[in-house]
């Protein structure tokens, strides 16, 4: 028995029993999980046996451990965590880990969310060093099946730390002020679940005002 997430009495008091779920994503070309494994960055993590890693929360709240890895008809995605066997957390993280995979050879692996991937662009734009980035998604929430790793952190954890907080975080002012208004953009505007359903349209029309969002976070400061 385990005392997982998510941050409440309840649970520092009762004991939950960990699952783990595995299902599969078809694909008719091979993924090759070892290489993007091999020259991912955080929060992706090189995981054992060729395979990827990195903690994903469900809609409950918890953090999950997600294993990828090859399959001769696709990709696994195996979960690890409380309820990670019921289809409710298992087939949303599944198909966050899909949005994820490159659509072709040659590309890199993305994000799971679009503020991620707002994220990545942002540290890439602004030349963000190593450390930074790792002390930017140490921010996130451990997950309890493997403590190495975390989420990408929130827009909300974000912006509840003080400029000086995430200057000192992260190393830098400038960057610090350019993440916290990308950060304070997604949290006027996207909803609070990972796992809310959008309508194609909406999803669209929200796909470009991430692409705004992060300029406007560039031009900041």
């Amino acid at each position: 028995m385990h005392y997982d997430e998510p941050n409440s009495l309840e649970s520092t008091t009762t004991p939950v029993q960990r699952e783990t779920g595995t299902i599969l994503l078809p694909s008719r070309r091979r993924i090759p999980i070892a290489a993007l494994a091999r020259t991912c960055a955080p929060p992706w993590r090189r995981w054992t046996r060729g395979a990827l890693a990195r903690a994903e929360r469900s809609a409950d709240g918890r953090v999950h451990l997600v294993v990828v890895r090859s399959h001769r008809r696709g990709v696994s995605v195996t979960v690890t965590g409380v309820g990670a066997a019921e289809a409710e957390v298992l087939a949303p993280i599944a198909a966050r880990i899909r949005r994820a995979l490159p659509r072709r050879d040659g590309l890199p692996l993305r994000g799971t969310t679009e503020f991620e991937d707002a994220v990545a662009e942002l540290l890439a734009k602004g030349a963000a060093p190593v450390a930074s980035r790792c002390a930017l998604y140490r921010l996130g929430a451990p997950c309890p099946a493997a403590r190495a790793l975390r989420t990408v952190p929130e827009p909300a954890r974000i912006t509840a730390c003080t400029p000086a907080e995430l200057t000192r975080a992260i190393g830098s002012q400038l960057l610090a002020r350019r993440v916290q208004a990308l950060a304070r953009a997604f949290a006027d505007g996207t909803p609070c679940s990972p796992m809310c359903s959008w309508s194609r349209p909406a999803k669209a029309a929200f796909s470009a005002a991430s692409d705004a969002k992060t300029s406007a976070a560039l031009a900041a400061g």
